[in-house]
């Protein structure tokens, strides 16, 4: 995963967290100025067992379907407060006195 000044793909989300072994879904994204634009895919996240002295943690990405619940929340949540942002924009330029 590569990221520019806000372009490039990162990862969005943890969903389906499974409490046995504590692993979570994630889905990949393009994103522009950091706003997720296109899923690229979906992946269950594993932490990989370490030993004490091995360091910070590691992890596996295996792939996993598309999780359309997590895209959709990852949608309005990101989006929500720009489309918000605009039509008080909008409200305040119409209600404008003059």
């Amino acid at each position: 995963m590569f990221r520019f000044n806000g372009i490039g793909t990162t990862i969005y989300g943890k969903r389906e967290v499974k409490p046995e072994d504590g692993s979570y879904i994630v889905t990949k994204w393009f994103t522009v100025l950091y706003f997720p634009i296109i899923p690229l895919g979906s992946y269950r996240v594993i932490k990989v067992k370490q030993n004490f002295f091995a360091g910070s943690p590691k992890y596996q990405m295996r792939d996993a379907p598309l999780n359309m619940k997590q895209i959709i929340f990852t949608y309005v949540a990101w989006w929500s407060i720009p489309v918000a942002m605009f039509f008080l924009a909008l409200i305040g330029a119409v209600l404008k006195p003059g």
